[in-house]
């Protein structure tokens, strides 16, 4: 159902239907109307690929003026502090994980708020035990 309908009722009142999408995010609640056009690239992306993208993004950022604070850098892309530093935290992903997350379509399916549930371990080892994948030998070859 992508399309508003209206439709009288018996009793002389009228119903609308406006389909919409409900996104929460950082506690916000934020109603969207279904677009009529097709999906754009980034919308295509599932919700833990975007913020992955997005994070390689507040790094470039980052690395582009260093004498910036991480603060100003949020506000600019109005975002939370916290949310800021959870997204930038994936950055220190392994590769593996990364290209798993990346991948079309995605070969394991973790949300968003897991991800962001606890501190991400830096140990890559640990970051898969974190996430439930099997240890992988990241010795330099």
């Amino acid at each position: 159902m992508n399309s508003r309908t209206a439709e009288k009722l018996v009793n002389g009142n009228l119903e609308v239907t406006i389909p919409i999408y409900i996104r929460r995010e950082s506690n916000l609640v934020t109603l969207d109307r279904v677009p009529e056009t097709p999906k754009t690239e980034w919308q295509r992306l599932a919700p833990l690929q975007r913020r992955l993208v997005l994070g390689f993004h507040l790094l470039d950022k980052c690395e582009e003026n260093p004498s910036k604070s991480s603060v100003a850098i949020a506000k600019e892309e109005s975002m939370d502090r916290s949310l800021f530093h959870k997204t930038l935290s994936l950055v220190n992903l392994a590769p593996d994980i990364v290209e798993e997350i990346m991948s079309d379509p995605p070969t394991f399916d973790f949300s968003v708020k897991k991800i962001f549930s606890h501190r991400l371990p830096v140990d890559w080892n640990e970051q898969r035990k974190f996430l439930g994948l099997s240890e992988k030998d990241y010795a330099a070859k």
